[in-house]
């Protein structure tokens, strides 16, 4: 039964390594191109019917300075992940303890090769956006192994121990009876085993005839409650998990605080630009301020602009830029006030069930604010892109307008990040057990 619930996440498991297969392409195509070989064609390398996982003898080290070896050596590592899903993922019923110790073997190589690729100085001259996407990717690649790859497997190899070891234990016990008969001819009783495994159709597994020879003084009751015992711990483990990831949604939401800032400077800047871009417009509102003594960047004077949007159905909106700004400092606001929240928290110890509860609700409230903000500004972005609004972007330096694209995509990712994230998490509650 565990074993059934647990591969309910196979398909999970194949969108994570098709994530991390993205992020390394990534990393390959955009941030280190110094690091790899000028071939165009090196993606003819990779192979996404790869079946047999294959790691070198060589542990990936000092070798950033050998772009050729650098690129054979990512088409391994992504070939192997390829032959994860289609050997074994495709159908986890083939896969067995040795299975998983190969694949672990791979996940180590994979996170040895970059570290390596992030060690070099080269790094450092990465511009600062670009540096802080690649070390994004870095984080999101090794978070996807450690926090939802590793702990399937961890979970299949206990499952899979204790079918052996359920299997085998009576037949054990029949044939050796007692741990004192065993020591008297070790030989003889690990081949009977060797056979009556055979008989069974299991693998032999000399490791875990140890733990049943061990036990062997042990009753079926013993037994069972010693494993009941062991998945209710786990169970509990989980429950601690639930919380732990939804917080970790929370704190990448948080973590956008600079990007907002960023972009609100920008729609400041944009706006006082477009109120008094030309010297009669600046005429205008001087006059107006003078008559009705209101300052045109915080009273009337305003800018309205209209996109496109598709939820279902195409859509014309028209938004306030003197709102749009004030939506995204309050919501940035809330953001610092929540990260100090998160901070004077912890559940290394135990969950609080009523910040448990708000933070559901910032990470439900957050998704649709942050997306709102992000749909917004790029519909701006887009507008003053327009031909009739391309003479405004002359008072607009190149490198404010580059930083303001690059600080909308970082938002972006995050939203999509989290969401599908949110999504896992909601369909692991509904009935989706195990580690994931």
């Amino acid at each position: 039964m565990e074993r059934e619930k647990l591969f309910k996440a196979k398909d999970y498991l194949i969108s994570y390594y098709f994530q991390v297969i993205t992020s390394l392409e990534g990393l390959r195509n955009h941030l280190f191109p110094y690091a790899f070989s000028n071939d165009k064609e090196w993606k003819n390398g990779v192979n996404s019917k790869s079946t047999r996982i294959s790691v070198p003898d060589l542990i990936p080290k000092n070798i950033h300075d050998d772009a050729l070896f650098n690129s054979n050596t990512l088409i391994a590592v992504i070939n192997n992940l390829y032959a994860i899903q289609n050997s074994y993922l495709s159908d986890p019923h083939v896969i067995d303890i040795m299975d998983i110790r190969v694949i672990r073997t791979a996940h180590t190589f994979l996170l040895a090769f970059l570290t390596e690729q992030f060690s070099t100085p080269s790094v450092n001259l990465l511009a600062k956006q670009q540096k802080e996407l690649a070390f994004a990717l870095k984080q999101s690649i090794e978070d996807r192994i450690e926090k939802n790859i590793t702990p399937f497997f961890d979970r299949l190899e206990m499952i899979l121990s204790d079918e052996y070891i359920v299997t085998l234990f009576n037949p054990a016990r029949i044939i050796i009876g007692t741990y004192a008969r065993y020591k008297e001819e070790p030989d003889m009783f690990d081949d009977l085993l060797r056979r009556k495994c055979q008989e069974l159709g299991l693998k032999n597994n000399p490791e875990l005839n140890l733990i049943i020879i061990a036990d062997l003084e042990k009753n079926e009751h013993q037994l069972a409650g010693e494993m009941t015992l062991k998945y209710e711990i786990q169970e509990k483990k989980t429950a601690f998990g639930k919380a732990y990831r939804l917080k970790e949604i929370a704190l990448r939401y948080c973590t956008q605080h600079e990007n907002l800032l960023a972009i609100a400077e920008f729609l400041r800047e944009a706006r006082q630009v477009l109120l008094h871009g030309s010297f009669f417009r600046r005429l205008f509102y001087f006059l107006k301020n003078i008559f009705t003594g209101k300052d045109s960047m915080f009273g009337g004077g305003d800018i309205h602009f209209s996109y496109l949007t598709q939820h279902g159905k195409i859509e014309r909106k028209k938004v306030s830029l003197k709102e749009l700004v004030l939506t995204v400092t309050l919501y940035d606001e809330h953001l610092v006030k929540f990260r100090e929240l998160l901070d004077m928290h912890s559940y290394t110890k135990s969950v609080n069930p009523q910040l448990y509860s708000e933070i559901e609700k910032f990470v439900d409230t957050s998704y649709s604010e942050l997306n709102e903000i992000f749909e917004k500004s790029n519909g701006f972005r887009e507008w003053i892109g327009r031909e009739k609004n391309r003479t405004v972007l002359k008072f607009i330096p190149e490198r404010r307008q580059t930083d303001f694209s690059s600080n909308l995509l970082l938002i972006n990712r995050a939203i999509i990040i989290n969401r599908y994230s949110l999504q896992d998490f909601e369909k692991y509650t509904e009935g989706v057990q195990g580690p994931l």
